[in-house]
């Protein structure tokens, strides 16, 4: 069995989002670039947290938080990834949502992907890492 490293992992993840996201020829390609971006975001985003940085998405929480109107529902970073997470389940026991019930998808997925490449891109920028991680790259 091999051994990987999820930071390369990420970058790689990282390249083939962008590269899909550049050269989408369907709507799957953006489906792809937000897919991968997710999951980059979930390795890249907990590391950034742990060194003790702030995701991107947990920025624009605040950042929604501190100009939002009396009365409005707190913002949390797992708004930023809704797209992201219904495009990878379906249905909600915590909510009562049956699977089938929940089967489709409204977003213009071009601009979702955008959006989750750039958060996936900024946290990339602001974790540290090791100079022995960047020469395995």
């Amino acid at each position: 069995m091999k051994t990987f490293d999820k930071i390369q992992i990420a970058s790689d993840m990282f390249v083939e989002a962008h590269n899909r996201y550049m050269g989408a020829k369907q709507e799957i390609d953006y489906v792809v670039s937000i897919l991968l971006s997710g999951a980059i975001i979930g390795i890249i985003g907990s590391l950034l947290k742990e060194q003790g940085g702030h995701s991107t998405h947990e920025l624009l929480a605040r950042i929604s938080n501190a100009i939002s109107e009396g009365g409005d529902d707190a913002a949390h970073e797992g708004m930023f990834r809704e797209i992201y997470n219904s495009l990878k389940h379906a249905g909600n026991e915590r909510r009562k949502i049956a699977a089938s019930d929940d089967l489709e998808v409204k977003t213009d997925l071009k601009k979702e992907a955008a959006h989750m490449l750039d958060a996936a891109k900024g946290d990339f920028r602001n974790i540290e890492v090791s100079n022995e991680a960047r020469r395995l790259g």
